[in-house]
C-alpha cells in the first residue's frame, strides 16, 4: 500500500497480505471521541503509540461524533495503520465511497471495515433519522470493491467484513461470511471472545470462510461494562457464564487486574495455537491507558 509520509511515498503491505504471510496483528479499537477539541483524541492515543501500538480499528457511532474515516486518515497520516469502521446505516453508497476514495489518497487509508450496523433507536436519537440501509455488507464491498479497488483508482484498498460467531442461525452466519469473500473481502473481524474455550468455537465456526481472521478481545475491567453485556445490551457479543461468574466475585480493585490478566493469557493461548491471525482490543472508552501492558506484551 502506497502511504505518504512527510511528503513521500512509500509502499507498505495490505494487512491481509501480511496475515497471509503469517504476521500475527494486534489491533487497538477506539470508540471516536465526542468532544470537539481534537486534543482529547490525539491525548488517548499517544500513551497507546508511546506503549508500541501501531495499528488502530476504529468505531463508527451512532451518537453525534468525530467521523471514524476521519479519524483514521489523521493516524495515518502519523504513519500508523488504520482500519476505519463503516457502516452503510449512516450514509449512501456513494457518500461513503467518497470518503474512501479521499481518505486513500489524501492519507492512505487503503483498509476499512464494512458493516451494516445496528438500527437507530428512534428513542434515543440525536437526529430524527431511520438510517439509510441502501444494501447489505456483501453487495455494499462488491460494489467498493469493484469502483474503487479493481477499476484502479485505488489499486492497494481492501476490505474486511464482520464476522457474528454468537448469531443464533450460525449456518446462515457462514453462509454470509463466504458470500462476503466472494464479493471481495479480503479478511474478516470477529465479535469478541472472552475465553480459550469461546475461541476454539469459534475458529471451529470459522475455518470453512478460509480467510483471515482478525478475534475480537474485550478486557473486562468494569462492573456496568460486564452487566450490560450480560443483559444482551451489546449486539452480538455474548459473555460466557462461566467468565461472568469470575468477574462478578472480584472486587472492583482486583477487577482491573484480573480482566488484563485474563486478556493476556487468551491473546497469547489464539496466537500460540493459530486460532487466529490476529486480534483487535477493545480500549475502554474512559481509560484506553488501561490496556497498556497487553500493547507492551503484544506490540513490541
Amino acid at each position: 500500500m502506497l502511504r505518504k509520509t512527510g511528503g513521500v511515498m512509500r509502499t507498505r503491505p495490505k494487512l491481509s497480505e501480511r496475515m497471509r504471510g503469517g504476521e500475527f496483528l494486534v489491533s487497538i479499537q477506539l470508540d471516536p471521541p465526542v468532544s470537539g477539541n481534537t486534543y482529547d483524541f490525539r491525548a488517548m492515543v499517544k500513551p497507546l503509540v508511546d506503549a508500541g501500538a501501531t495499528l488502530f480499528d476504529i468505531n463508527s457511532s451512532r451518537r453525534v461524533s468525530h467521523d471514524s474515516i476521519q479519524l483514521a486518515a489523521e493516524l495515518s497520516r502519523s504513519d500508523l495503520d488504520v482500519i476505519p469502521h463503516v457502516t452503510l446505516r449512516d450514509s449512501s453508497i456513494s457518500g461513503i465511497a467518497n470518503q474512501m476514495l479521499a481518505a486513500y489518497a489524501w492519507s492512505g487509508v487503503g483498509s476499512y471495515l464494512v458493516i451494516s450496523g445496528d438500527p437507530h433507536d428512534e428513542e434515543k436519537a440525536v437526529f430524527p433519522s431511520r438510517g439509510i440501509f441502501q444494501t447489505h455488507a456483501a453487495e455494499a464491498i462488491k460494489i467498493f470493491d469493484e469502483h474503487l479497488h479493481k477499476s484502479g483508482r485505488a489499486p492497494d484498498m481492501e476490505f474486511a467484513a464482520a464476522f457474528n460467531q454468537s448469531e443464533e442461525e450460525f449456518i446462515a452466519e457462514v453462509n454470509r461470511a463466504k458470500e462476503k469473500k466472494a464479493a471481495g473481502a479480503d479478511f474478516f473481524m470477529s465479535q469478541p471472545v472472552f475465553d480459550l474455550e469461546q475461541a476454539i468455537g469459534l475458529r471451529m465456526l470459522f475455518a470453512e470462510v478460509e480467510a483471515p481472521l482478525i478475534a475480537g478481545i474485550w478486557p473486562l475491567m468494569d462492573k456496568k461494562t460486564i452487566e450490560k453485556i450480560r443483559k444482551n445490551e451489546i449486539f452480538g457479543v455474548e459473555l460466557p457464564e462461566r467468565v461472568y461468574k469470575s468477574a462478578t466475585i472480584l472486587e472492583d480493585g482486583n477487577l482491573e487486574e484480573w480482566g488484563i490478566a485474563k486478556a493476556s493469557n487468551l491473546i497469547g493461548e489464539i496466537k500460540k495455537n493459530g486460532l487466529a491471525c490476529g486480534v483487535y482490543v477493545v480500549a475502554p472508552f474512559k481509560s484506553p491507558k488501561l490496556i497498556l501492558p497487553l500493547i507492551r506484551e503484544f506490540c513490541v
